[in-house]
């Protein structure tokens, strides 16, 4: 670890970071002009939106699908980096001078860690913040009142069948998305010819979802056509909405920061709520940086082929490939999580590790036969 403090160490480091500028640059642009035109196709053929208003929208996004981003900006960082100093025959010196591939990319797997450490504990939090700012002045561009969705009218919600339907009004709810509070159940028949009938109204206080598909209500009063009002202190009814799928409704992975998930999946749990989604997103946070050690690494390895072998345009296409390979086998065991076919750590770790022994072995062959 001593070279990365040497001058040849720290220029390396510096060409390392510059590559990644270039590659982050790029992947910015076309965030910019990809996310500007979805803004426009979606947002704006349902609603009025100008131009500086899909602007507005975007640059909110933009933290967000940056770390999305980050595994491919340092995969191709790594790369420009490396064939830059090929083609100024500087990857020719360094090895004509005896210095070994272990060592000068060394600095190529610190700043890929470095960025990693500050993507998980400054950009996403950064994100989580603006990209829950997004969701709520999209939902406010849009005018949307629906019944799933938070307010500035409170929380509206709809359950029911073929036989009742009831329409729940809350002025707020909690951070793990299953008590509502200040909440009113307005219940209606549903009658042969399809017509609603109003049955009665509920009043309460606080109103909590719980997994076995039932409300418990709180601090109630039932309030019926031509019948004096009923106090009650705990009551208990059906209900078709499900504490998990309401749970996801109101609370998505993107717009809790890397600081505040430890607290809200604990509080999920408490609550009987399974976060798979919420686990997921942590664990991946924290395993971030050793994928981006992975990417750099795999990048590295097949960029070190001297330009004037030839064959060097094929040996990129093929680490390009294999980070490919790499992100889709994380998105894949991202899937079996949510599923539960695996746990949210496995699915988390598993392809950094699998990347980064990759590479390491891959360099073992090529250095040291």
């Amino acid at each position: 670890m001593g070279f990365l403090f040497t001058g040849l160490g720290r220029y390396l480091f510096l060409r390392t970071l510059s590559g990644f500028g270039i590659a982050l640059a790029a992947v910015a642009a076309s965030i910019l002009l990809v996310d500007v035109v979805e803004q426009l196709r979606t947002v704006g053929s349902r609603t009025d939106l100008s131009l500086w208003q899909a602007l507005g929208l975007t640059a909110l996004k933009t933290p967000m699908l940056i770390e999305q981003t980050l595994p491919f900006v340092v995969l191709a960082g790594a790369m420009i980096g490396l064939v830059q100093l090929n083609r100024r025959s500087e990857l020719i010196a360094l090895r004509a001078s005896g210095v070994s591939a272990w060592r000068f990319l060394a600095p190529t797997a610190a700043a890929a860690l470095l960025i990693g450490v500050f993507a998980t504990t400054v950009l996403n939090p950064i994100g989580a913040r603006l990209y829950e700012r997004f969701e709520s002045i999209q939902a406010r561009i849009e005018g949307e009142n629906q019944s799933d969705v938070v307010t500035r009218n409170g929380v509206w919600l709809r359950q029911g069948d073929a036989t009742s339907q009831t329409v729940i009004h809350a002025e707020s709810i909690d951070q793990n998305s299953t008590t509502l509070r200040k909440v009113t159940f307005f219940v209606f028949e549903v009658r042969e010819d399809g017509a609603l009938s109003f049955v009665n109204r509920i009043n309460a206080e606080e109103a909590v979802l719980r997994p076995s598909s039932m409300w418990e209500l709180r601090s109630l009063v039932w309030a019926r056509p031509g019948e004096p009002p009923v106090a009650e202190p705990v009551v208990s009814i059906p209900t078709t909405l499900e504490a998990n799928a309401l749970f996801d409704t109101f609370v998505t992975p993107g717009s809790l920061s890397f600081w505040r998930l430890p607290a809200f999946i604990g509080a999920a749990k408490s609550a009987g709520l399974a976060p798979t989604r919420y686990e997921l997103k942590y664990q991946s946070l924290l395993a971030l940086p050793l994928l981006l050690v992975a990417m750099a690494s795999l990048g590295a390895v097949f960029s070190l082929r001297l330009q004037r072998l030839g064959g060097l345009a094929g040996y990129v296409t093929m680490g390009i490939a294999g980070g490919f390979v790499l992100y889709f086998s994380g998105q894949l065991a991202a899937a079996f999580a949510v599923t539960e076919v695996v746990p949210p750590q496995i699915a988390a770790w598993a392809p950094a590790l699998t990347g980064f022994f990759a590479s390491l072995a891959i360099l073992s062959f090529v250095e040291d036969g």
